[in-house]
């Protein structure tokens, strides 16, 4: 019986699509979910900047870095296009990752699950997202099957790919 499912989410379109089957089968299985997500390291890919840009998402993030000073376009971003990461863009990246969660938890919400955790993590993403389910004792991991990275073309992303042949719960890799 699943009473718990994880779902993992990075803002990327296979990441929405899971974030909406994940509530739509905690609302129906009357499960709890669980939301994680694993913030980026390294260089910043140009999908998540886009992703960013097109949700507002490094506006809301640089408000919640600089309540007091207002928006300038650009400033975060500029921040996420540094090829060297710094204090700074640490903490945009970071607030990136909260405001992720945060407008996943509303999602999921509003489609009738029951949120009881959100995580935003450091590390290795599948790691991550394997700890996670462990230490949150769920039955199911929902996560998409490409997210943000650089292969497209590749069918199943190294992450979820990771994920499936590690995990002990069971695992549904969302299209």
């Amino acid at each position: 019986m699943i009473e718990r499912i994880l779902v993992a989410y990075d803002g990327s379109d296979n990441g929405q699509r899971a974030i909406n089957l994940a509530a739509e089968l905690s609302s129906k299985l009357n499960a709890e979910l669980c939301i994680v997500h694993v913030l980026m390291h390294g260089r910043p890919t140009e999908e998540l900047v886009r992703m960013a840009e097109v949700e507002h998402i490094i506006s809301k993030a640089d408000k919640a870095l600089s309540p007091k000073m207002p928006f300038v376009s650009g400033r975060a971003y500029e921040y996420l296009s540094e090829s060297r990461p710094d204090v700074q863009g640490a903490r945009v990246i970071s607030a990136i990752g909260d405001q992720l969660v945060s407008d996943a938890k509303d999602i999921c919400q509003d489609l009738g699950a029951q949120v009881v955790k959100t995580s935003v993590r450091m590390g290795d993403y599948a790691d991550e997202i394997l700890e996670a389910a462990d230490e949150m004792k769920v039955d199911m991991i929902v996560i998409g099957s490409r997210g943000l990275g650089v292969l497209r073309g590749a069918v199943l992303g190294s992450v979820s790919q990771k994920v499936l042949h590690h995990a002990e719960q069971t695992v549904v890799a969302v299209k």
